[in-house]
């Protein structure tokens, strides 16, 4: 009975089961089966869109290689996303066609089949966004628009007339129809070149001429030829815009070329022609009514149809003076001292009239006392060294006397430089870098200090010239060209330069060519010079190979740096590869590593990390998505620079693997700066454990924000805001860390606001907050010397806490506060002295101040106070209330300048004796139209004063002016002044300086720097 109960149980056990259990199972086969059934129709839906975004890409790309992004950097996150998930989506397809060619029943009920249905599904969705933002990228494709003209960095010419006179003939000839062509003709040096950038920046020709064209047309070396007809086609096409890809006979770019200046009225500048020029095979055609060619040359047999001669003189003593005079910026008192001008022209005389010459001269001299006549004619006794003024090669023979007189680093680190490309800005740090790699600096100091010093001189000799940013460098083609004679005779056969020649040339020449690599030490080549896509040198000795600029494969040999063992600096700068040969791991010795312009570049390969060597990389501009796990490897890193994405971000992690790194420099589009400003706040953390970092900024097309700098030994920070600061506060507080700068919600570019910041090694400055004060604000404040607080609107006085951790402060600047009432509140004041080492005190823009200090001061409080200066507090009436003025007893300097106000200094109905303000020098009071009396000071040396209006007398008697040595009064305001004594006007008024009412007062910091000093 028991048994048949419990038989029964069971029976009605299972049953229950199987009717929770088996729906449940039938509804998961049945999706199943219908999800695997729906893979047909998954799958066609699936390469229908990936078809679809494919031909999507390619419509995009063929845009984007006529118009422009103004979003570039995202332009290509988004390409390389779709690369992705092109990847993705063809090993969907691989496991499609696998489970394809299973049995029709496995395939029903394959998980690995309903799986890969759910992923086709998943990646259609991503395709269908990735469309959509297409749309939305195509939107910022604007049209690459031919500028009218494109200007170029040169001097101004308006104070040398010679040239200036030239420069106006040229304008005047421009409309002249009987002229196709203006020649202007002169010897190497004298300023052709520069006359024609004038003109090309010149306003008229900016109005009269549809399209500027600049060509140089000179050859790198110092032969007689031009460069070839196709390399012109090149450059005029790249200038013009023109798509010229495909094209490979110059027939047919000449078509295109003509075509698109056919009716245009343009004006083609062609420096430095060498050889008669056949324009009609370049494709320049007659072009619209009154289209002009102006041409720079040193060969008289040089000519075109209906030209017009000019020539370039040398310049006349009057203009060689005056540039001098520009360059040196000789003192305007060197008149009076006859010896120094009779010395200055004597160096002028060797110079001959040649402007080259005389920025060369101009620059030696600038380096030395300009009111000493001894160094003065030292320099002149070099300058009697140089080659003789009649020498039919006088700037050749300059050069080798500036050679010369260069010591061996100097002289190899000159001739290095002129590996770059003509007219091409050379970054100076990129250069200090190749210099240090080659050891061509003296290893016996610090590299980066002795490299400075070396650049600093050949830019003092003018052999390398600075742009206006002070971050490149570029030579002068003239000092190039002999530099690249000097270095090949220096170096006999060891240095090959091909750096503006596209060269069309058989294989067996290639090989040739390719073979001579193996004797060579420095090879640069730049604009497609040769074909290097198939080769393999034999290079044991290789140590600088410059590749820039090179498109015609997408690829070099794999086994291209087989034999380079010996590389050390190695620059792919604009290279269209789209991956790096794997020999490149072989490169064991290889410290630098410029990728930067390589979009088609995708990845870097894994076995970058074998690269032990590497110390610098640059792959900004790349199409680098993703840093390797590899790179942790490469521990001697030190200067890292990349772009980054809001897509890229989170893909290079590996950065802050690199312990030794020194510099990181970061590019990001300029209009992602809103972004930048998160991206800075979720990078502080991870570069704060990069301890080594003396580098890290962000690099805008405009600007640079710097997060960390060091400079001079001083530490420079910037952190978004207080928060943030926790991850620097253990460098900072770094007993080695000596000095150091801490900018909080600013940056580090806006600079300080004390005029005499150099005297504090330890400086914070605190911007913008929002919060009130967070605590690490006061550990900052416990270290730091100076302090600065800046644009808070939600504090009325400095809190308790504050105040005592400010007790080594001895510079406080507390600005554009709108709610600070008082500086010192009433729960500051009960017991301790307040600001002890305080020695100086701004209080500036702030429309609430009523005061400095609420209640009684703590003894000793200011007790160091030394300078106190008041700008821009209106509801300010008394300066000093309370006993506070009792504790100034080493105040020096008070300034008080708008406050309209303030009626007395110091509190008159409190009876306190302003006797303890003993030590007042200098006393500035400047718009104060309330002001009615000031106290009693036998220490003034300084007074000044400035519409106060109301003020009508002062407490001077025959005692208290003993030291009193200038005042600076308003005339009108003097002689309206009231004196109980007329003895004491008659003995301070010839200490007076007056001014008119309307001249502006002195400026601040001006005042406190001539106190100071």
């Amino acid at each position: 009975m028991l048994l048949k109960f419990y038989n029964q149980a069971t029976e009605e056990m299972a049953e229950q089961v199987i009717a929770a259990v088996l729906p449940k199972a039938v509804e998961t086969v049945w999706d199943s089966a219908e999800a695997s059934t729906c893979m047909d129709k998954n799958y066609s839906k699936f390469t229908a869109k990936l078809n679809t975004m494919r031909a999507v890409r390619d419509d995009l790309k063929d845009r984007s290689t006529k118009y422009k992004s103004t979003m570039k950097r995202t332009m290509d996150d988004w390409f390389q996303r779709v690369m992705d998930v092109e990847n993705q989506a063809q090993k969907l397809e691989s496991c499609f066609l696998a489970i394809q060619d299973t049995s029709a029943w496995r395939r029903v009920f394959s998980p690995s089949r309903v799986k890969l249905s759910r992923k086709m599904v998943s990646m259609c969705s991503d395709m269908d966004e990735l469309v959509t933002q297409s749309t939305e990228l195509g939107n910022t494709l604007i049209h690459k628009v031919v500028k009218r003209v494109v200007e170029m960095t040169t001097p101004h010419i308006s104070y040398i007339q010679s040239q200036q006179d030239v420069l106006n003939t040229i304008l005047i000839h421009l409309p002249n129809e009987a002229y196709r062509t203006i020649r202007v003709l002169g010897m190497l040096g004298v300023g052709k070149t520069v006359i024609l950038k004038n003109l090309n920046n010149h306003e008229v020709v900016g109005s009269q001429f549809e399209k500027v064209i600049w060509v140089t047309v000179s050859r790198e070396d110092n032969s007689v030829e031009n460069l070839s007809t196709e390399t012109l086609q090149h450059v005029i096409a790249e200038r013009l815009i023109i798509d010229i890809e495909g094209a490979t006979d110059v027939a047919e770019i000449a078509r295109r070329i003509k075509e698109d200046l056919e009716g245009v009225k343009f004006l083609l500048l062609l420096d430095d022609v060498k050889e008669n020029l056949d324009l009609e095979i370049i494709g320049i055609p007659n072009g619209a009514k009154g289209s002009k060619i102006v041409m720079t040359t040193k060969i008289r047999h040089v000519k075109f149809p209906l030209c017009h001669n000019i020539e370039v003189k040398k310049l006349s003593p009057c203009d060689s003076w005056n540039m001098y005079q520009k360059l040196l910026y000789i003192p305007n008192d060197i008149t009076e001292k006859p010896q120094l001008e009779r010395i200055a022209r004597k160096t002028l005389d060797i110079c001959d009239g040649l402007p080259l010459m005389i920025k060369m001269a101009a620059r030696a001299f600038k380096a030395i006392d300009k009111t000493e006549q001894t160094s003065w004619s030292d320099g002149l006794q070099m300058f009697k060294q140089w080659p003789y003024k009649k020498d039919n090669n006088i700037m050749e023979n300059l050069l080798k006397f500036c050679c010369d007189h260069l010591d061996h680093e100097q002289k190899h680190c000159f001739l290095y430089s002129s590996l770059h490309p003509e007219d091409t800005d050379i970054s100076t740090e990129e250069l200090l870098d190749c210099w240090a790699a080659e050891n061509l600096l003296n290893s016996g100091y610090d590299a980066k200090i002795v490299g400075r010093n070396i650049m600093a001189h050949l830019k003092n000799v003018i052999l390398l010239e600075e742009d206006t940013t002070g971050h490149f460098v570029r030579m002068h083609k003239v000092i190039r060209a002999i530099a690249l004679r000097f270095l090949s005779e220096e170096m006999k056969d060891g240095c090959l330069v091909k750096t503006c020649e596209v060269v069309q040339e058989t294989v067996a020449l290639k090989r040739q060519r390719v073979d001579l690599w193996t004797d060579k030490k420095w090879i640069s080549l730049a604009n497609n010079s040769l074909d290097i896509s198939y080769e393999v040198p034999h290079s044991f000795q290789l140590t600088t190979l410059f590749v820039q600029n090179y498109s015609k494969n997408k690829q070099i040999h794999d086994r291209f740096f087989q034999y380079m063992r010996s590389l050390v600096v190695l620059s792919l700068y604009k290279t269209e590869l789209m991956t790096l040969p794997s020999s490149i791991c072989n490169l064991s010795n290889l410290k630098i590593l410029n990728l930067n312009g390589c979009t088609v570049l995708t990845e870097l390969p894994g076995f970058i990390g074998k690269l032990k060597s590497l110390e610098v990389l640059d792959i900004r501009d790349s199409g680098v998505s993703k840093l390797p796990h590899s790179m942790e490897h490469l521990t001697h890193m030190r200067r890292l620079l990349v772009s980054f994405t809001t897509s890229t971000q989170d893909k290079y992690d590996a950065i802050f693997k690199l312990l030794g790194l020194d510099d990181l420099i970061i590019d990001v589009d300029t209009q992602m700066q809103n972004w930048c400003i998160t991206l800075i706040e979720d990078l502080i953390k991870k570069v704060s454990s990069l301890t080594s970092v003396v580098t890290f900024q962000f690099r805008f097309h405009d600007k640079v924000i710097d997060v960390i700098q060091v400079v001079d030994d001083t530490v420079k920070i910037y952190i978004p805001n207080e928060y943030h600061l926790t991850y620097f506060l253990k460098r900072i507080q770094d007993p080695k860390t000596r000095s150091f700068q801490v900018y909080i919600g600013c940056f580090i570019s806006q600079g300080i606001e004390f005029s005499e910041f150099y005297r504090y090694d330890r400086y914070a400055k605190y911007c913008n907050g929002t919060g009130g004060h967070h605590d690490v604000i006061k550990s900052v404040l416990t270290k730091v010397q100076a302090f600065e607080l800046i644009n808070h609107n939600d504090i009325e006085h400095l809190s308790r806490n504050v105040i005592e951790s400010m007790h080594n402060v001895q510079g406080c600047l507390i600005q554009s506060c709108n709610k600070m009432i008082t500086v010192v509140g009433d729960d500051c004041t009960r017991d301790g002295s307040l600001l002890p080492n305080l020695e100086r005190l701004d209080l500036k823009n702030l429309p609430e101040l009523k005061q400095i200090s609420q209640g009684l001061v703590p003894l000793w409080s200011l007790s160091k106070l030394k300078a106190l200066v008041l700008f821009k507090c209106p509801m300010m009436t008394v300066v000093f209330t309370g006993n506070i003025v009792q504790q100034l007893r080493e105040l020096e300097y008070l300034e008080i300048e708008d406050c309209c106000r303030v009626k007395e200094i110091v509190s008159s109905y409190e009876g306190i004796s302003p006797q303890f303000i003993l030590k007042l020098t200098t006393l500035v009071l400047c718009n104060m139209p309330s002001l009615r009396s000031i106290f009693s000071m036998p220490s003034l040396e300084r007074l000044k004063i400035h519409d106060c209006s109301k003020l009508k007398v002062l407490p001077f008697n025959n005692i208290n002016t003993t030291k009193l040595q200038k005042l600076e009064v308003q005339k009108d305001w003097w002689e309206a002044l009231q004196w109980a004594d007329s003895n004491v006007k008659e003995r301070l008024l010839p200490r007076c300086s007056f001014y008119e009412a309307s001249v502006i007062s002195m400026a601040a910091d001006e005042t406190i720097s001539a106190w100071s000093t």
